[in-house]
């Protein structure tokens, strides 16, 4: 009775428009299925209601051709039965929607387990993701406008770059970084892509010190090395001057301290991260590097398992309300140069660079010269305003600290 009165409703043009995108096929089964699939096809090509008659046409006739007479007759009667049915109530009707989609959830949900049971590599993430998408698929009139006051939005724009960046050509040109936002670090090995985020992150007026509690995922180097950075970053002392005079560095360091936390994470998953940031709620994560961070399930390609690694992280930052910052590793192509763009990522044709709002390529053009210490910001794609360049700027590689 439920799918008769559905199929009965999405004839209606405004009503198949509010309800198309959460409406699944996967709701309707057997020939109320192949129904729903004329309906949809019917209200792409044509800008009205559709009859029942008309249904019975274009879908024997249009869309269906080699259909045998008996299916015609099945379908025949079925669409008698439809056009019989009596509608429901716009209340009741947003209650059958409801649990239709309720119950493609639940299904889904059951066959992951199920297949999880049995075997396969779990991937909980992908149920996470199933429940958040499911709680926010509200239907449209529930959902709240973009307010059109200029004041609130400009409100509202400042959260979007809550944290500033402590580069004067970043701030200037960029502002920040705010909640939802996924942003990539990349360059060659030994080019600088540690000491960028701990100099974002560390340096004087940067994220930690604007009060953003940070919290970084180590699994390219001991994080008792990457804190121990922090601390050069944040007090300017290498770590020779810092065993000299230990209160000092102790003194300024206890400004910020509190506020960046350090995880050896070289077994943890994204699973693993999200569970962490849904607990402790940090304001910006770090992970460097997210390319070796573990993603359950079986991938073809990978690339294909870097996209879902990176689609993992984006929904992360949405999820939990955090800025996530990735750091990845530049491919040869980019090696000694001071121009790099996001298609010289690793291992990625568009997966990557995808689901990024934010990306800096750091380029050198003198590897092989450790006494160089020239650095190149490219920033090849930029959704929060939508400036790109390539500025210059100074790596102090002892205190890692980026200066312009």
């Amino acid at each position: 009775m439920i799918e008769k009165q559905i199929i009965k409703l999405m004839l209606d043009k405004d009503f198949y428009t509010e309800y198309k995108g959460q409406v699944s096929r996967n709701v309707f089964q057997g020939s109320f299925g192949s129904l729903y699939d004329t309906i949809q096809k019917a209200h792409e090509k044509y800008d009205a209601d559709i009859s029942i008659d008309e249904l019975y046409s274009l879908h024997t006739t249009v869309f269906n051709p080699a259909l045998t007479r008996a299916a015609k007759e099945q379908f025949s009667e079925l669409l008698e039965d439809i056009k019989e049915t009596q509608e429901p109530s716009k209340e009741i009707a947003d209650d059958i929607i409801k649990i239709l989609i309720e119950r493609d959830v639940a299904q889904k949900i059951a066959i992951e387990a199920t297949e999880i049971f049995n075997g396969k590599p779990a991937d909980f993430n992908m149920i996470t993701n199933l429940i958040e998408k499911h709680k926010t698929g509200l239907p449209a009139e529930k959902l709240e406008a973009v307010t059109n006051n200029i004041t609130e939005l400009l409100d509202e724009l400042n959260v979007v770059s809550k944290w500033s960046f402590n580069l004067s050509v970043l701030k200037n040109n960029i502002g920040g970084i705010g909640p939802g936002n996924l942003m990539i670090a990349f360059a060659r090995p030994e080019t600088g892509k540690t000491a960028f985020w701990v100099s974002l992150v560390s340096a004087p007026y940067g994220f930690a010190e604007q009060g953003a509690k940070v919290h970084a995922f180590i699994n390219e180097e001991p994080a008792v090395r990457t804190q121990m950075r922090a601390i050069s970053s944040f007090t300017g002392l290498n770590k020779e001057q810092i065993v000299d005079d230990i209160d000092l560095a102790h003194n300024e360091w206890i400004k910020i301290k509190d506020n960046i936390k350090m995880i050896d994470t070289v077994d943890w998953s994204m699973d693993d991260i999200d569970s962490h940031c849904e607990k402790h709620k940090p304001d910006i994560i770090v992970i460097d590097q997210l390319d070796k961070v573990n993603m359950k399930g079986t991938y073809a390609r990978t690339d294909e398992k870097l996209r879902a690694i990176y689609t993992s992280a984006r929904e992360i930052a949405k999820r939990r309300e955090c800025v996530v910052i990735a750091i990845s590793q530049a491919s040869a192509d980019a090696h000694n140069r001071d121009h790099i763009s996001f298609d010289m990522m690793e291992n990625s044709k568009t997966g990557k660079a995808a689901e990024a709002d934010l990306i800096i390529g750091i380029g050198n053009r003198a590897s092989n010269d450790p006494t160089n210490n020239s650095r190149v910001l490219n920033i090849s794609k930029n959704k929060i305003t939508g400036w790109h360049g390539d500025p210059s700027c100074l790596l102090d590689k002892y205190i890692s600290r980026f200066t312009d």
